[in-house]
């Protein structure tokens, strides 16, 4: 008889960032992504489901100040599509029924917004990722 899916308690090991570098015309970019799990799923004691959140970091060499990001702004503005350099990949690694499994976050698609920027300077950045999981 099958076990239903089921919430699974687990233990975060580590969170290590994906980071990419991007080279805009008069500034260099780095992006972090740091993928945060929430929930667990399991069944028949195999996991089955990570659910996370991801959090984004931008970083610029030269912050400087422009309009706002906001949703709006980012659809009547030109994106540029950059080359990316991953210099790390990452991952977050959590224990699961003294499994370790290991989530990392693979981009799609990277729009950066120059002339739009956040609280800090940087340019907003609008990521699109998918969630890599492995189970040892």
């Amino acid at each position: 008889m099958s076990e239903r899916v089921q919430l699974h308690e687990y233990e975060v090991i580590s969170i290590k960032p994906l980071i990419v570098k991007i080279n805009l015309k008069d500034e260099n970019v780095t992006l972090m992504v740091y993928l945060i799990p929430n929930v667990v799923f399991t069944e028949n004691d195999k996991v089955v489901s990570v659910v996370s959140n991801s959090l984004l970091t931008v970083l610029s060499d030269k912050p400087k100040m422009g309009e706002l990001c906001s949703p709006q702004k980012m659809m009547t503005h030109t994106a540029i599509i950059p080359e990316l350099k991953i210099i790390s990949e990452g991952g977050t690694e959590i224990r699961v029924n003294e499994k370790k499994v290991v989530i990392k976050a693979k981009i799609m698609n990277i729009n950066i917004y120059p002339d739009l920027r956040d609280n800090f300077g940087n340019p907003c950045v609008n990521i699109t990722w998918i969630q890599l999981m492995n189970v040892e």
